[in-house]
This record gives C-alpha cells, sequence and structure tokens, in this order.
C-alpha cells in the first residue's frame, strides 16, 4: 500500500492583492488603513494587476495540480468587501482542493473576523483534531496551514504563530510523521531570517523554527516577501520557499509575477522532491525558469503500511 500512493503535484502561488473593487467607507478607516490605501494609490495599484494574475491562473489550469498551496494576501487593506471579492474570484478558479492561510493584508486592523473568515471557510480546511491550524490531506501529503496574520502597528507588517498554534503545530508534525504523511508546511511569513526586515517578519521567529527542528517537516512554503527564494531552515536541512506576488507586473525578474510547481513523489525509503519555478516575461508568456530544486527527505513507514 504504501508504494502504490501516486505522485502528487501541487501549485504554490502567493500574494495575488486583487485590485481594489471599492474604496472603503469612513467607518471601516483606521490610520493604519489610510496609509495603506495611500500606498496603494500613489504605487502599488501599479505593479499589481489583473493581467498578471490572470497569466498565472491559466498557467496552473494548464499544469493540472493536485492541490493548491495559497500563502495569503489576496486582499490590500483587509475590508470585508475584499473578502468577498476574494471568494468570488476563488469560486471562479474552479481550482483542485486548496489550502489558504491569511496574510499581513487581512489582519491590518484588530476587528471582528468572524464574517470574514466564514467567506473563506471552503478553503481554511479547519482541522478537528489541531483546531488552532487549517489541515488538507490527499494521497500521502498532508498541507498543514498556520496563520501568522496579526493586527500590527502602523509601519509594521510583522506576524506571528503564537502558544497554541505552535504546540498544536508540533503535535500535528509528529502525528503525521507517524502516519507515514509528506509534510508541507503553510503560512505567510517567512520562517527564515533575513529575507525580510525585522519590521516585517514573525515575531516569533526562533520559537517557530524551534517546532520544526524538533518535529520535522519536508517542506516549508511562505510568501510576503515577493521575491523567488529557496533556502534552509536555520539548523536543519528543512527546505523553505517562497514565491513573487502572483499579480506582479513584469518589469523586473526578480518580482515578475509566478508561481512553483511542486513535484512530491514516494520512494520506498523517501519523498522526492522537485519545484519548477514559473514566471512571466515581459512579452506576457510564462515560462520555466532557471530555479529547479530537486532533493529528498527521509520516508518513515508506519508498521501497517509495511
Amino acid at each position: 500500500m504504501a508504494l502504490s500512493l501516486p505522485c502528487v503535484r501541487i501549485a504554490h502561488f502567493s500574494d495575488p492583492h486583487l485590485p481594489l473593487a471599492e474604496l472603503p467607507g469612513w467607518r471601516e478607516l483606521g490610520f493604519k488603513r489610510i496609509l495603506s490605501l495611500l500606498s496603494w494609490s500613489v504605487r502599488r495599484r501599479k505593479l499589481h494587476r489583473w493581467a498578471p494574475l490572470e497569466a498565472v491562473m491559466r498557467d496552473i489550469a494548464r499544469a493540472r495540480p493536485d492541490l493548491v498551496a495559497l500563502t495569503g494576501d489576496l486582499t490590500n487593506l483587509g475590508l470585508l468587501a475584499e473578502f468577498r471579492q476574494a471568494r468570488q474570484w476563488l469560486d471562479r478558479q474552479d481550482l483542485p482542493p486548496t489550502l489558504l492561510v491569511p496574510g499581513n493584508h487581512e489582519a491590518l486592523l484588530r476587528e471582528n473576523s468572524a464574517a470574514k473568515r466564514a467567506m473563506w471557510e471552503p478553503w481554511l480546511h479547519r482541522s478537528k483534531l489541531y483546531p488552532a491550524l487549517s489541515v488538507l490531506e490527499q494521497d500521502g501529503v498532508a498541507l498543514i496551514g498556520v496563520n501568522t496574520a496579526r493586527p500590527s502597528l502602523p509601519f509594521l507588517a510583522t506576524g506571528s504563530a503564537g502558544e497554541a498554534q505552535l504546540a498544536q503545530l508540533a503535535q500535528c508534525l509528529s502525528q503525521s510523521r507517524a502516519a507515514g504523511l509528506c509534510r508541507v508546511v503553510l503560512l505567510h511569513h517567512p520562517p527564515v531570517a533575513g529575507l525580510v526586515s525585522t519590521r516585517k517578519g514573525l515575531t516569533d521567529l526562533e520559537a517557530f523554527q524551534a517546532v520544526l527542528r524538533q518535529n520535522g517537516a519536508e517542506l516549508v512554503l511562505h510568501g510576503h516577501s515577493h521575491r523567488a527564494t529557496f533556502t534552509r531552515l536555520a539548523g536543519s536541512a528543512i527546505p523553505v520557499l517562497g514565491t513573487t506576488s502572483a499579480s506582479h507586473t513584469p518589469d523586473t525578474p526578480a518580482t515578475a509575477a509566478g508561481w512553483n510547481l511542486i513535484t512530491i513523489t514516494p520512494q520506498p525509503d523517501r519523498w522526492a522532491i522537485t519545484v519548477q519555478r514559473r514566471a512571466l516575461t515581459p512579452g506576457g508568456s510564462m515560462t520555466d525558469c532557471a530555479e529547479y530544486h530537486a532533493f529528498t527527505a527521509d520516508r518513515f513507514l508506519p508498521p501497517s503500511a509495511l
């Protein structure tokens, strides 16, 4: 049974920052939201466009992935109207099973988010066993989502996992390994120092890293940096993969819209994992990039699978 698992292809994209459908009402404004609105009006609306995002989504559809990992920042101001717009957009994509973790733009202000969570419920996959986490399992692969979106002070875009999530993450990683699953962890903020400035980083970075070092993971996916990066978690061999914004204009190769095609192939004693970077060219076509990574991770087989 263990050797009969199929290979699983995962499309990882992030930070689509859907162009604003409407401006906030005065009751929705706060100082930080005003700052973000100014940033959008002056600069970011010129960088995040529908055309690049549509090209990325067509490319993902053609690749026919088995799973989708979406690592946050669908919105710009965290407005209820933006959550509604994002739900309608996700519905139109007709994606395979998708796990979504929120980004910092989804938690711009400290406000009641129950209605917002309800709109994205089909993609959050709240776990009954680990209620603080999101978990999606398919064909021997477990996508494990950690929500690092937290309201922060003006001019900051920090995030944190928090003690409750970290405790459940440790349990989930341990038990998923015991079940013989390939563990792919999703979060918005990079879990590696230096990929973003401290004003944009994880405030409990060391605690998060400690949980992963102690319990292991086969791959970690993140967004937030708007850069395509491949690094390793400090003090471990765990690969960490970032990506550019899926809606960014292709003027500069380092930030051009793109996504990661991840293929996980089960072998008798290990997981063979490849990552092919896809990116938008200035001419508007999608192409394979030089960023191609191939690596393996030890595979634990429970006695029932032997």
